[in-house]
């Protein structure tokens, strides 16, 4: 049975990378497209609930105050495109290995540009007129949900991430990041974790600076 406390809390799972190099690899590209053709060859034709672990992302909205039918996980939303054949956009190789791994886990994940980031990184709530103009250039408002933030402000979400510390092909120092709800064991958050880093350093080099996990409560109990 769900732990009551956990289920009031965030996980994030955290890591820092430097000396990638963000080049042209269509590799993790054709993966995302290939994992895509998987799901929609075994689940085309179902209801997407029945997709084991769509209910993940779709708990961690619920929890956080976002209806799920409304504001689609970035995860659930790379699903869909799959499930109708609809195709995805290759963004660079970063975003491309981002992409392949939310599908996997059907987790929202993110990747930050580190250089832009103004010190350590944390999850809360908006508060009230807080957001930022985001990587579609449209801005979101963040008041009262949880948000990405550094010590200038909030940076990303679990829906768009913002323009500030967005990924380009420049980018050579890389903060990725999974969400969780807070039943998910850290175990297998952690192994979500250890993915991603690999993937990354296989196609984009660098090394690994620090690994974390951070459990952010998001309401009383």
């Amino acid at each position: 049975m769900e732990d009551r406390k956990e289920s009031y809390l965030v996980k994030l799972a955290v890591a820092r990378l430097e000396k990638i190099v963000n080049h042209a690899d269509k590799t993790p590209y054709d993966n995302l497209v290939s994992l895509g053709n998987t799901y929609r060859n075994s689940w085309a034709g179902k209801a997407i609930s029945e997709v084991p672990g769509v209910h993940k992302a779709r708990d961690l909205f619920k929890k956080i105050g976002i209806d799920p039918t409304k504001r689609r996980p970035s995860s659930e939303a790379l699903l869909r495109r799959g499930l109708k054949n609809k195709g995805y956009s290759s963004i660079n190789l970063l975003v491309d290995i981002g992409n392949w791994c939310s599908l996997e886990f059907l987790l929202p994940v993110c990747v930050y540009d580190a250089r832009s980031i103004a010190g350590t990184i944390d999850g809360r709530m908006g508060n009230q007129g807080e957001g930022y103009i985001a990587i579609d250039n449209n801005y979101l408002d963040l008041t009262s949900r949880f948000l990405i933030c550094d010590q200038q402000g909030a940076i990303g979400s679990p829906i768009k991430d913002s323009m500030r510390t967005r990924v380009t092909e420049d980018t050579t120092e890389a903060i990725i990041l999974i969400y969780a709800p807070g039943y998910l064991p850290d175990a297998e958050l952690l192994s979500h974790l250890d993915t991603f880093i690999e993937r990354i350093i296989a196609y984009c080099g660098g090394i690994l600076i620090e690994k974390y996990l951070l459990s952010r409560k998001i309401k009383e109990y």
